[in-house]
């Protein structure tokens, strides 16, 4: 006889529970290396956490729930940096003021002669496709290496490396161009 409150979902519970304890330090520190204070980063971890104990009945027994969670990371990560785009500190302000004077650019207090830099930064990355960009924000903003890419993307390492190599190969042409 079955006992109250007891189903066959036990296992998958103890499962997803396990899947959680062993994939979220690695969740945390993707957060830690991501925003721009603790604060900031528990409340990505917090988002990603609640995320996933709604979702979790939805995930298959035994399937694969690091490129699942690393997807959460990157949507709610994406929502804190639309958040944080929202609020504009009073200390970015004055690059806001350059746009609406009336003087020429050269005589603004606010004017910086590396602002073509900037636009030519700003339009190679701009060119690149969403992948791309977040593959080369991986390697070299977030220091990736190629082996936790390929778990990441779950692709191997040479198709990492192509890709890589590929989107590179992209932002140079656009830049020189």
């Amino acid at each position: 006889m079955k006992q109250p409150g007891k189903n066959k979902d036990t296992k998958n519970d103890k499962w997803i529970e396990e899947a959680w304890k062993a994939h979220s330090p690695q969740i945390y520190n993707l957060c830690r290396m991501s925003c721009e204070s603790s604060e900031d980063a528990k409340d990505v971890f917090q988002n990603i956490a609640l995320r996933f104990f709604k979702c979790a009945k939805s995930i298959k027994y035994g399937d694969s729930v690091f490129p699942w969670l690393f997807r959460v990371f990157r949507n709610c990560f994406y929502d804190y940096v639309r958040f944080r785009q929202k609020m504009m500190p009073f200390s970015i302000a004055s690059d806001v003021v350059g746009d609406y004077m009336a003087l020429p650019a050269e005589s603004s207090v606010f004017y910086r002669e590396g602002n073509q830099k900037n636009d030519d930064l700003m339009r190679v990355v701009n060119s690149l496709s969403r992948s791309d960009r977040e593959l080369i924000d991986m390697t070299f903003h977030k220091g990736l290496s190629t082996e936790e890419l390929s778990v990441l993307y779950g692709v191997s390492f040479s198709a990492i490396t192509k890709r890589r190599k590929s989107a590179i190969k992209r932002a140079r042409n656009v830049l020189l161009g």
